[in-house]
């Protein structure tokens, strides 16, 4: 009995560290709601946006359909941000995260446009943000 409890918490212990692997993004927002970002394979990507019991929205992207769209750590001013655009028809959902290097905080979030026009923003928990936008995300 002791064998098969330390089998399955190891078992546990390396699915949890193998779906860490392969998120990009995750936060929780106000409204007890979850923004993620997954890294299915090399060339695909999904957004999801929903409680978690259950996705309201799971929008997958091509690697380079979002290299065409998404910003890389791009500075302005004393802040550096990071974008990931997933587009659903004329919908464009904006993953991003942001650092400031003065004030040393941190936001993150989506914001939804149809056609060119914002229509939702939300933003993420403070805290609750895992960004892992790395290098092998924005190239080709």
């Amino acid at each position: 009995m002791k064998k098969m409890f330390l089998s399955a918490a190891l078992l546990l212990s390396a699915a949890a560290q193998t779906v860490w692997a392969d998120t990009v993004f995750s936060c929780k927002t106000d409204n007890n709601k979850y923004i993620e970002v997954q890294k299915i394979n090399r060339n695909l990507y999904e957004y999801s946006f929903g409680s978690a019991a259950k996705k309201e929205i799971a929008i997958r992207n091509s690697k380079a359909d979002l290299l065409g769209r998404s910003d890389r750590w791009q500075g302005m001013g004393s802040g550096r941000r990071a974008t990931m655009k997933f587009q659903n028809g004329e919908f464009m959902y904006t993953v991003w995260t942001g650092f400031d290097s003065v004030t040393h905080t941190e936001s993150s979030g989506v914001v939804v446009e149809r056609r060119g026009k914002e229509v939702a923003r939300v933003g993420c928990t403070p805290k609750t943000a895992q960004a892992n936008f790395n290098d092998d995300d924005f190239s080709r």
